[in-house]
Order: structure tokens, then sequence, then C-alpha cells
């Protein structure tokens, strides 16, 4: 079968991603527009200037952060499954669902200039429930902002007091020659996903398990409750008794 040639295609994505970014940038500054030119008349001092441009960058995050969730309620997302090539090796039909949301994750983890307030106010009231069942990741975990990427959060589901590593990355898609599979990750109750490490999709980490950092975690593994799994691919190592993380918890009360 032969591939086509999709560098066409892909110009058109980025070319599409740019109108959409821009098109967020725009109407996200208005209301911040307006902000400003209504109390800059009254400002006469370094600290009002000062308060009133903070308050444009918390404004502008917020504007940014609630356009993003009315387009993520409005598009549709791609099933969960295999789907294989065209006849004439084209990407199946999922695959440009699958491209769009992409880009508004993109647009989510990348926002354009303050990106920290952003990550902070998308996990506090009164965003953080709304992200959480519309966006994704469907979590009870907080975290101190975007400390991972799920480049497919609405297709990942977490329990409570997960402890995600710094920069690990979480996959719920994989497109190669032979198609596109789509499946959700799945992590239990106080698991702990290492720094560095990546989740390919399809995979189950259980509660109270440990995957080790720098560890990839190939596609539909099954980590089983209380498993530490480490390694490329990562493998199981041993089992974690659960009397082990109550002594841990202890040495840690003693030792402080």
């Amino acid at each position: 079968m032969k591939i086509p040639d999709m560098d066409t295609g892909k110009r058109f994505l980025v070319a599409a991603f740019l109108v959409f970014e821009l098109l967020l940038v725009g109407l996200s500054l208005w209301p911040v527009v307006v902000f400003v030119q209504y109390y800059a008349s009254a400002s006469r001092t370094a600290a009002s200037w000062a308060v009133i441009l903070i308050g444009a960058v918390v404004l502008f995050n917020y504007s940014y952060a609630v356009l993003l969730l009315l387009v993520r309620i409005v598009l549709p997302k791609p099933p969960e499954g295999f789907f294989p090539r065209q006849p004439d090796g084209r990407p199946p039909r999922e695959a440009l669902l699958l491209m769009m949301n992409l880009l508004l994750v993109k647009a989510r983890f990348h926002t354009p200039w303050s990106s920290m307030i952003t990550s902070l106010i998308t996990n506090i009231f009164p965003l953080a429930g709304p992200f959480r069942h519309f966006f994704g990741p469907h979590t009870r975990t907080v975290t101190m902002g975007d400390v991972y990427v799920c480049l497919d959060p609405y297709l990942m589901t977490a329990g409570s007091n997960v402890q995600f590593g710094f920069d690990c990355l979480i996959i719920c898609h994989l497109f190669d020659n032979r198609g596109l599979l789509i499946r959700g990750v799945s992590i239990g109750d106080d698991a702990v996903v290492g720094g560095k490490s990546l989740i390919m999709p399809g995979v189950t980490i259980g509660h109270h398990a440990v995957v080790g950092a720098r560890s990839l975690v190939a596609t539909g593994t099954d980590i089983k409750p209380y498993e530490f799994w480490a390694g490329t691919p990562a493998r199981k190592i041993r089992d974690i008794q659960p009397q082990d993380a109550m002594s841990m918890d202890q040495d840690q009360r003693a030792s402080g």
C-alpha cells in the first residue's frame, strides 16, 4: 500500500491552527481592552497602573480559558477503537477529528504569554469543575499547575491523590502506517507516575501502584494495585506491600 504525501494536509492544519489561535487571542483581548480603557482615565500613580496591568493579565487568562472551554463543549471527540488506513493509503476520517482535538489541547497547554496563570485558574474554583467535566482529565486529583501533559485529556481518568512527576506524558492515541489507535488511560487512587515517564494508550494503573521515573509503559499494559513498574519498556519490579506505604509515611513523620 502506497502511503500518500501528507505534507499538504499538515500545512493546512498548521494554517488552521494559526487562524484559530489568533481568533482566540483576539476575542480574549477584547474584554481586556475594555477593562484598561475604563480604568486608565482614573489612574494617576504607578501603583494604580500596576493593579490595572495585573487585572488585565488575569482577565485575559480567564477569557482565554472560558473560550477554550466553549470550543471543547462544541467540538466532537474522536471515538475509541482502531481505525485502519483507507484503501488508497490515506489516514482514516477519525484522524482529522483527532488532529482538531490535538490542536485544541495544544492551545490549552501552550497558552500565549502568561501560561502559568491559566494552568492555575483551571485547577481552582470556578473553572476547575467545568474543565474536568468537559475538557478532562477526569480526576479528583489537584495539581499545582500543569506538571504533566495529557495529549487526550478527555480519554484519561484518574482517582484521588495521584502523584504525577514533573514532565510526564500521557498519550491515548497512536498513529502509524497501519492506522490510528485510540484507547483511554485509567489511573487508580494514590498511584504514582514518575517524572518524565511516558504512558501509552490503553494503560491501566491500579491504586497505590508506582511507575518509576523515565519509564515507558507500553500500550495495553495492566499494572495491578500495589505493584512497582520501571524501565523502558516498563516491567514489574516487585510488589508493594500496604504496610510499606504506611511505614514510609511514619518514617517521614518521624524525620520531620
